[in-house]
């Protein structure tokens, strides 16, 4: 829509009814639009209009009214720039909510705020979060307002942290890497999963034919076909640091931040939800939202040893985000013992300068998970707001099982329980399972 951009030097009003580019009045749209158009659908389901009303600036809005009772619903799909759209919701002139555009097919049926009393409301629907690269364009296509009867909210569900993988991609027989991917796909319904991160050291070393980036991508392609969403920190053995012979090679430093490779497999398309990256193109630092248990969740994945420059925008994501509770992936934050790491490594920044500069600062940072050493732990802090801080180290390095901690949160209850299975071995790890309540999620 650049094009349309680049020529519009005024605000532009399309009425309901109005194609643009077209001198035939296509079938009424509910929309009335603001430096944006209405054009002809083409997502699925095709609205009863035929068309849709595409917002392409941060200054495009559409109007529309519904009548009725319940939960505002909006039918969209959306254009992926290095993340998707997000719009916010406004009715009577007052904002409800924001939400993701995660499709570019389906119009899907994105519920945002509380459920509205009989009568008639006045929507306004905003992009906030327009970009345009050159090579892509971030735009919302909105095909539909409406109220549906508000179902009980399901306020249980789980996320998964896979641990340290370095150990299970040496071996083309190895195949626990890719069961126990298999195995969370299987058993989605029953956790009722609804993200997976991975806390760093996907593979141990680069080669010349990078089978070990080949092999790890094939392990995760379960979770994009079903369509769970993922994310992957950045360990030390992902980028250049480890030679071909799985020595470390000197600088170190530099080599560390050579994720070239790694960038070229794992893609935040791949991802499923990437809203954001700090380096365009690099999902070293990168964030991903979703919605579960009725609450917002931002899944914030910051490189090893962070430079400061990365910690200053993972600082203005959490600030931009204050209705989500944000989980934070980072390949080393704890010690075997449950200590802070105090050492930067050959990085920039220690966990320590995290936890000072980041972790205790926002209120609505709920969770930190690690990985890089010991096995298991887990600390409880008390940011500078009073919100606690829920941190959980897994690692294993495991050269006979696959463990995964898996964490369920009920929101009604405010609680959550983490535990850590193997399913390559059926194999439980009792010492490592935590339960915490009061977690002061926000809402």
């Amino acid at each position: 829509m650049r094009v349309t951009r680049a020529i519009v030097a005024i605000v532009v009003v399309l009425s309901a009814g109005v194609l643009a580019g077209s001198a035939n009045a296509a079938a009424s749209s509910p929309f009335t639009v603001v430096n944006g158009s209405i054009q002809p659908a083409t997502g699925t389901p095709e609205p009863a209009s035929g068309t849709h009303a595409t917002l392409w600036r941060n200054t495009s809005y559409a109007l529309t009214t519904v009548q009725g009772a319940g939960t505002l619903v909006v039918g969209a799909i959306g254009d992926h720039c290095e993340g998707w759209p997000t719009i916010r919701v406004s009715v009577g002139g007052t904002p409800v909510g924001e939400v993701d555009v995660v499709s570019a097919t389906d119009y899907g049926a994105y519920q945002v705020g509380a459920p509205l009393p009989a009568g008639q409301h006045t929507v306004r629907i905003d992009l906030v979060n327009d970009r345009y690269t050159g090579a892509c364009d971030r735009n919302v296509h909105l095909a539909y307002v409406r109220t549906e009867a508000t179902p009980p909210t399901d306020t249980r569900f789980s996320f998964a942290v896979v641990p340290d993988t370095q150990e299970e991609v040496l071996d083309a027989a190895d195949n626990r890497f890719r069961q126990r991917i298999d195995w969370l796909v299987a058993q989605r319904n029953a956790l009722d999963l609804r993200f997976v991160t991975h806390s760093g050291d996907v593979i141990n070393y680069d080669t010349s034919d990078h089978v070990q980036y080949v092999r790890a991508g094939n392990a995760l392609r379960p979770l994009e076909q079903a369509g769970v969403p993922y994310t992957l920190a950045i360990g030390n053995h992902d980028g250049q640091v480890f030679g071909p012979d799985g020595k470390p090679r000197s600088p170190a430093g530099p080599l560390l931040r050579d994720t070239a490779v790694f960038n070229r497999y794992f893609t935040a398309a791949r991802f499923g939800s990437v809203q954001g990256q700090f380096e365009a193109g690099k999902v070293d630092n990168a964030y991903a939202t979703y919605t579960a248990g009725g609450v917002h969740w931002l899944v914030l994945t910051l490189e090893l040893w962070p430079r400061r420059a990365a910690v200053t925008w993972a600082q203005q994501v959490v600030a931009a985000h204050p209705r989500h509770n944000v989980v934070l992936v980072t390949h080393h934050y704890l010690e075997s013992d449950a200590s802070i790491g105090q050492s930067a490594g050959f990085g920039a920044s220690s966990p320590q300068y995290v936890f000072d500069n980041l972790v205790r600062r926002y209120p609505n940072i709920r969770f930190v998970f690690s990985g890089h050493t010991g096995t298991a732990a887990s600390r409880v802090d008390t940011g500078v707001n009073g919100n606690r801080i829920y941190s959980f180290l897994q690692t294993f390095h495991s050269k006979r099982t696959n463990p995964v901690r898996l964490v369920e949160i009920d929101t009604a209850a405010d609680s959550l329980r983490t535990w850590i299975y193997a399913p390559h071995t059926t194999e439980n790890f009792p010492a490592h399972e935590r339960r915490y309540t009061g977690l002061g999620l926000v809402r």
